[in-house]
């Protein structure tokens, strides 16, 4: 039998599988220093699972389909919106009637405003105070206090009111009472709302102050006009709103 001849290949490993192996070793050991130096935020984990589960329409639990998901957005309770609304209704129809009242009897009527942070109801000076006085002596117009009181007991505490004086820019006639208008106005404010506090309505809701004759409503060159800026004006409002602008030019408080 013949013998195969005496084979001619190389002992071992070929040269190039050598060189292969290293390759992928260093590889390897590449990857694993990155992986050894890698961070991982569990929650952003969490968060792109839900995203790509939102997207293959498997989102399940109210999971998050964000990565990044939005901040959240602070704003004014829908609630307090409702309060507010239900507050307008209320002292709007309280108005018309008493206004009615006052039709009849040719009196002075009451006015309803809404204002950016709630309402403002404006009560002439002839409802509550004899001319130059701060003190309470119409019993209408107490009564009309009275009533908005009322409402105020049955409605949340965050509703506050704020009852601010004003006169025209006629000058009083100092007595002992008062130096100006300013005082005068700031008097009457605190007046009212101490009557809306007898009445039941906790003190922490209710402030008084007066801006004299520096927030007119009528031109004070026209007589005819000139009553109208002799008022109280009671601010009702949410303590859920901004009310810094409604602080700022407020004489003194109660």
């Amino acid at each position: 039998m013949a013998q195969c001849p005496p084979c001619e290949c190389p002992q071992g490993v070929p040269l190039w599988l050598g060189t292969y192996g290293d390759m992928v070793t260093l590889i390897l050991t590449f990857f694993i220093l990155l992986l050894s130096m890698a961070t991982f935020d569990t929650q952003r984990i969490a968060q792109a699972i839900g995203s790509i589960e939102g997207s293959l329409a498997v989102l399940e639990k109210g999971s998050l389909s964000e990565i990044n998901p939005p901040n959240p957005i602070k704003g004014t309770p829908i609630e307090t919106d409702i309060e507010m609304e239900n507050v307008v209704n209320i002292f709007a129809s309280l108005i018309t009637d008493y206004n009615e009242i006052n039709r009849i009897s040719n009196g002075p009527s009451v006015e309803l405003e809404e204002a950016e942070k709630g309402i403002v109801i404006r009560i002439p000076e002839d409802l509550l105070f004899e001319s130059g006085s701060a003190t309470l002596s119409n019993a209408s117009g107490i009564s009309f206090v009275r009533r908005i009181a009322y409402e105020l007991t049955k409605l949340s505490p965050n509703v506050l009111i704020k009852a601010v004086g004003h006169t025209d820019n006629v000058p009083i006639r100092p007595n002992l009472f008062f130096a100006d208008n300013f005082e005068l106005s700031v008097a009457r404010g605190v007046n009212v709302a101490d009557l809306i506090i007898k009445e039941g309505v906790a003190t922490e809701r209710v402030m008084g102050g007066g801006e004299g004759e520096y927030s007119p409503i009528a031109n004070n060159d026209i007589p005819s006009q000139r009553a109208k800026n002799r008022r109280v004006d009671l601010f009702v409002y949410s303590i859920g709103e901004d009310l810094s602008g409604l602080m700022e030019n407020l004489g003194q408080g109660s």
